[in-house]
């Protein structure tokens, strides 16, 4: 995205001041502006990271989102909220933000990929340096250029050798196909994908294009 969405409120305290928050835990919230919280509705908790860039143009491509649980709100008080965490998928930490949960089928039909496809990855949700299989990561292509949910790209990379040892001229070598990934959610100019098989690691910038 490229504007941080409008946060509903944030976590302020943890019961018994927990310093790791995971599912069960009771948690005090914050309300931010006019966006009341709703006792018995689910908010995803998440934290912004700092604006993913592609290497070469350096050019911000929108504010990562960091999704680490979902909170239910259990109990309103004149000027905070109380809720439980149902469902962590990482540490939740102070400080985390709430927005309304918005439910999506955890089914993805497979679809057709664009045909002369090009991209690359730009990074992992986590910003880790190596990404492997069942990483979780961003490309540098969205909705603008055909990419739906349920598509697949190739991983792959490409060398260059020197034909004649005595030339300072290179060649391209034919792509190499090492990796597979699955388009799960799209904006218009990136797109979030699921790893499904690497042979080697992946790092950032590495090449994906059509099957």
């Amino acid at each position: 995205m490229k504007k941080p969405a409008k946060s509903s409120g944030s976590i302020f305290k943890a019961k018994d001041d927990k310093g790791m928050i995971s599912k069960g835990d009771q948690v005090y919230i914050r309300e931010a502006g006019t966006n009341a919280l709703l006792v018995g509705r689910h908010y995803t908790v998440y934290r912004t990271m700092k604006p993913t860039e592609d290497e070469k143009t350096l050019i911000s491509i929108g504010v990562q989102h960091f999704l680490t649980g979902i909170v239910e709100i259990t109990e309103k008080k004149p000027r905070f909220a109380i809720g439980r965490v149902i469902q962590s998928f990482r540490d939740i930490a102070l400080n985390d933000l709430l927005m309304p949960r918005i439910p999506r089928s955890p089914k993805i039909t497979l679809a057709e990929s664009v045909k002369g496809f090009e991209g690359k990855i730009l990074a992992s949700e986590d910003h880790a340096g190596i990404i492997g299989e069942h990483s979780v990561v961003f490309i540098n292509k969205g909705e603008d250029d055909g990419v739906r949910s349920g598509q697949q790209y190739s991983i792959y990379y490409q060398e260059k050798a020197k034909l004649d040892p005595q030339s300072e001229e290179e060649i391209l070598l034919p792509p190499v196909d090492f990796g597979k990934l699955i388009v799960l959610l799209t904006q218009k100019t990136t797109s979030t994908v699921l790893i499904i098989q690497s042979d080697k690691a992946i790092h950032s910038g590495t090449k994906i294009r059509s099957p």
